[in-house]
């Protein structure tokens, strides 16, 4: 029977982060550079000065990882790019949330590789960049997959479906049942009492599935040892469940990653001695079944028992712990937050999602090409606090049965927990609240992969890149789009560029009737936006049967005159290089009417203006950086900058602030980075001979790009607006 889950939230992750704020006697001899950053974060680290935050953080990263990486290198920069990954990630800047995350892992790695006990940051770390790349992309699922399963065990297609014997509901195709290993009764006791009193298993008990639970006595090594000793008893409960007319799921001593105490060798023993005494009959197969969340001293692989005893890899996962707070106020994004959003555990912010949670899981079954079961799961309508939560549980598992045989197509079997625990904090039994039974019906339903009869057959999810058409006529499709703290996105999609259909509710189903495209190519690609995130899908294309129907061609836009914004009169400086970049056709505004002149830039747009002003040349090499892709719409200028070397490394970050100092070096680059003579340090307060800007400020100088703010700065860390990159862009290149 499933008690309730032994976890023990940590706050590690809050003290590896204050670990190394403050700066010690170190090894390094900091430039003179280094110290009005440092002094600059003593404001910074706990305000709410985003931009700030990051901008600071990326010139100290910049400066020190100069420096051979040591102890002091690491402790200095490892909290620091904790906190620019987070105010990235309340900002909303999934692909700089990215970035800093795994240069905080670096630098949290080596420290714990050296001996300093990092082992709860890149926990904590690892789990959270599962929920960041689950948010990056939106994927685009259609239901027309056709293929068989690749695996020897399970269905063909679709997926088994069903609960623990009791429940009140109908059409499914498997039944889970509990056996404690010795409890005094014979397996063949308890096969015969639940023929006489289930139907559900009568019925599985004929030509279905069923899922055997046999849990260890005590959950420790010693129930494991247990095992070792119990050679008749296992002959003869193996007989009894080899002798029925069913496919037989055997789960043996689930959840061991998360016992208070378990030996990994012990258990491994006691598991091949049972797949051993069942490997003579044909309709039993193996489950090795861990809980999705581990104890954190212990790792799920430890207790693998090995390839030829494993049939399945299963899992318990339950969601429990509602991403609202006990007064009702949802979970929200904060600098201060981050302790209180544990992603390891699944909480705070990153409660919103059940999938990401249980990858690891799915990630073990791939790296030994076994499906996937389902073993146990739960969505509780009722806190430890006693207060309904009933939207929480109807949202968390309309999630995951309408997504997790689709993003994880290893899935081949799910059991729901309908069980009334009595005295327990929870309740998942789906006769004590109808709107959850309402949503685990309409979840099965809308899926459309569940199985009914175990040996029929289902129309299987696909990525909407792997759908080829027969012919043309309805599809039914839906998108992934999990962002943290968003409990439901709103959803666009775009067929042909224009847009054709809006959801706000998660699976966000939309059926697109093919026919009425016409035979031919077509794109399509989805929007997704919540709170402070928004991001696109890349953009398929999707092959319609049939002769394709004759486009009308569209007009050809013309680029609008600088007056013509909305933010852009004649008086205003920045007039004439607005007009210059019309006209040469580096940018024709914002769409809504304006230029959008005092917003600020980022590395992805300063990069697209200067190869449209450098006539737009094709790249020749490929793509370097990882966070690329080809439907982004500055793949090309990104290539092209880095053939050029305005950028170095493998990530490309296009959402990090254009600062002043940033500006200027691209600019430079651009010219051929000429040296500047002469005693840089004394143009500028905030500029020093040593700083890697130095040459650069110095040329746009000399060339008269800008002057500085004329208060004897030039103002390295203010970031540009739109109408202040034209005005450089022109004084460097027009």
């Amino acid at each position: 029977m499933k008690r309730t889950l032994r976890r023990l939230l940590s706050s590690a992750l809050a003290a590896g982060m204050i670990a190394g704020l403050c700066l010690t006697a170190s090894a390094i001899n900091y430039p003179s550079s280094y110290w009005p950053l440092h002094n600059r974060w003593a404001d910074l680290e706990n305000s709410s000065d985003l931009d700030g935050i990051v901008s600071n953080v990326q010139q100290t990263y910049d400066l020190l990882t100069q420096y051979p990486t040591d102890q002091d290198v690491c402790w200095n920069l490892e909290p620091k790019c904790a906190k620019a990954s987070w105010a990235c990630e309340v900002k909303g800047d999934i692909d700089g949330a990215i970035t800093w995350l795994e240069r905080q892992l670096v630098f949290a790695r080596w420290l714990h590789d050296n001996g300093q006990g990092y082992e709860d940051t890149l926990l904590d770390g690892a789990a959270r960049l599962e929920y960041l790349k689950a948010a990056k992309t939106p994927r685009v699922f259609a239901q027309t997959g056709q293929d068989p399963s690749p695996y020897a065990s399970g269905p063909k297609s679709g997926t088994w479906y069903g609960a623990a014997l009791g429940s009140s509901h109908t059409g499914q195709s498997a039944a889970l049942m509990y056996i404690t290993f010795n409890d005094g009764y014979s397996v063949d006791y308890w096969v015969n009492y639940y023929l006489d009193t289930e139907s559900d298993f009568r019925q599985a008990a004929s030509g279905g599935v069923i899922e055997v639970a046999w849990n260890f006595s005590p959950e420790s090594t010693a129930g494991a040892q247990a095992v070792l000793s119990a050679d008749s008893y296992i002959s003869e409960g193996v007989r009894s469940l080899g002798n029925l007319d069913a496919t037989v799921l055997l789960r043996v001593g689930a959840e061991m990653n998360n016992w208070s105490e378990c030996d990994p060798d012990t258990y491994i023993q006691a598991f091949r001695k049972v797949a051993q005494a069942a490997a003579p009959y044909d309709n039993i197969q193996m489950v090795f079944s861990p809980d999705n969340i581990s104890n954190r001293n212990v790792t799920i692989d430890r207790f693998y028992p090995g390839d030829q005893y494993v049939d399945w890899v299963g899992m318990s996962t339950y969601q429990n712990t509602n991403y609202q707070d006990l007064y009702g106020a949802p979970h929200s994004y904060a600098m201060g937050s981050l302790p209180g959003s544990n992603p390891y555990y699944g909480t705070g912010v990153y409660d919103y999602d059940p999938l990401v949670v249980i990858k690891p899981i799915v990630d073990l079954a791939a790296a030994h090409n076994k499906p996937v079961m389902v073993s146990e799961c739960g969505f509780s309508y009722r806190n430890p606090a006693g207060q309904d939560q009933t939207a929480y549980a109807v949202d968390q598992l309309t999630k995951f049965y309408s997504y997790v045989n689709m993003i994880y197509p290893q899935v081949k079997a799910v059991f729901y927990f309908d069980v009334n625990l009595g005295g327990s904090a929870h309740a998942y039994a789906l006769d004590g609240n109808s709107a959850v039974a309402s949503a685990y019906r309409s979840a099965i339903s809308g899926n459309g992969a569940y199985l009914s009869d175990p040996g029929g057959s289902a129309v299987n999810w696909e990525e909407l890149s792997q759908t080829r058409l027969s012919q043309a006529g309805t599809v039914k499709l839906a998108v992934y789009a999990p962002f943290p703290g968003v409990v439901n996105a709103k959803v666009e999609y775009y067929v042909d560029g224009a847009l054709a259909h809006t959801s706000s509710q998660a699976p966000y189903y939309f059926e697109l009737d093919t026919a009425a495209l016409g035979g031919g190519s077509h794109t399509v690609h989805a929007v997704a936006s919540g709170n402070q995130f928004s991001r696109a899908s890349q953009t398929y294309t999707l092959t319609v049967p049939g002769a394709p129907v004759p486009a009308e061609p569209e007009p050809q836009p013309q680029p609008p005159a600088p007056g013509a914004f909305t933010d852009v009169a004649e008086t205003d400086w920045y007039y004439a290089p607005v007009q210059w970049a019309v006209e040469n056709g580096i940018t024709s505004g914002m769409g809504d009417g304006s230029f959008g002149a005092a917003q600020t830039c980022t590395r992805a747009q300063i990069i697209t203006f200067l190869h449209a002003a450098s006539g737009k040349p094709e790249a020749t090499g490929g793509n370097p950086f990882t966070d690329v892709a080809e439907t982004d719409y500055f793949y090309n200028a990104a290539r092209w900058a880095a053939e050029k070397g305005l950028i170095d490394g493998d990530r490309f970050a296009g959402e990090t602030p254009c600062t002043r100092s940033s500006t200027m070096v691209y600019l430079w680059k651009l010219a051929g980075a000429p040296e500047q003579p002469g005693d840089l340090g004394a143009l500028f307060t905030d500029v020093a001979a040593s700083d890697s800007h130095a040459h650069a400020v110095g040329w746009a100088v000399r060339e008269g790009v800008t002057a500085g703010m004329g208060d004897g700065a030039f103002g390295v860390d203010n970031i540009c607006t739109r109408a202040q990159i034209m005005t450089f862009l022109r004084a460097a290149m027009g």
